[in-house]
């Protein structure tokens, strides 16, 4: 196995460009093989690999465990059922906002997913404690949760700004 740095573009006068690259070798063979690399431009690019995103698993429901850290995953998987609406609120722990953790320009995806019940459901969200505006896919926010199965909440939030999101939600129902 094997972790380098490499020059990654024309070096100029201060200027250095560079990347990191992450080398395994698979069962069998004598040599590493790139798997990831980190490019100066701040890019991910993955060979053969496999993606694999952790998922948060709570066994309890949303309206009880509002707090989503990101720190633990960007898949939230609440297995009670829901009995209450709830207002998610985003953030990367109890000590890191999500404000600084994200540029202007920056993206994340949030999956929620919560134990059906029809009187539950989220229609709206909070980013730091802030409240914030959810354009939802149908222009209209979820006013009631599936009657069973698992309800899905997928939000793309776009930093716009300081403090200041562009937030897509997309909700689901799988009976």
């Amino acid at each position: 196995a094997y972790i380098r740095g490499l020059v990654d573009g024309s070096p100029g006068s201060n200027d250095m460009p560079g990347r990191i690259e992450f080398g395994t070798a698979p069962d069998g063979a004598a040599t590493a093989t790139e798997r990831l690399r980190i490019t100066s431009g701040g890019g991910f690019s993955f060979n053969n690999a496999q993606l694999v995103e952790r998922v948060k698993i709570t066994a309890g429901k949303l309206s009880n465990n509002t707090d989503i850290d990101l720190a633990d995953g960007m898949v939230h998987y609440f297995s009670t059922t829901e009995t209450t609406t709830s207002t998610p609120n985003i953030r990367i722990d109890g000590s890191n906002t999500l404000n600084n953790a994200m540029d202007t320009g920056d993206v994340i995806s949030v999956t929620l997913i919560t134990t059906a019940a029809a009187a539950a459901y989220s229609a709206a969200l909070n980013i730091d404690s802030s409240s914030a505006t959810v354009e939802w896919s149908g222009a209209a926010a979820p006013a009631a949760g599936g009657a069973s199965g698992l309800d899905v909440y997928a939000y793309t939030i776009i930093k716009i700004g300081s403090g200041s999101y562009k937030v897509l939600g997309n909700y689901t129902n799988f009976d």
